[in-house]
């Protein structure tokens, strides 16, 4: 089998997020793929942050439900987490929680979608 053409999208862009859930727009056509990649890119913390991040899917783009299996590590410190799962819906999105003590987390969360 030859190679296949990899949607990517910066879901959640790269700035300074204060304690709180962040919610990335609807990615059409998740559920076309064999598998999502979420990967998430701390590069600046300060306080006592904690960040998980994960996969949302939807079949209409507004009742949204997690994916099984699609959360990453907790972050608490620059670095990165990956994670992968499979989306059987029409739509996927990223949601990121900030919280901790005066927390403020600077990330950016990023989808690879691989078709089937």
């Amino acid at each position: 089998m030859g190679l296949r053409n990899v949607l990517g999208d910066a879901a959640l862009p790269s700035a300074a997020r204060a304690a709180g859930t962040y919610t990335s727009g609807p990615v059409a056509n998740a559920g076309l793929a064999a598998d999502v990649w979420l990967m998430v890119h701390v590069t600046a913390v300060s306080g006592t942050p904690t960040l998980n991040c994960s996969l949302e899917e939807s079949a209409d783009g507004s009742s949204w439900s997690a994916v099984p299996g699609s959360s990453t590590s907790q972050l608490t410190a620059a670095g990165n987490a990956v994670a992968a799962a499979a989306v059987t819906k029409n739509y996927v999105r990223v949601t990121a929680t900030v919280a901790g003590t005066t927390p403020s987390v600077t990330f950016r969360a990023s989808l690879l979608i691989v078709p089937e």
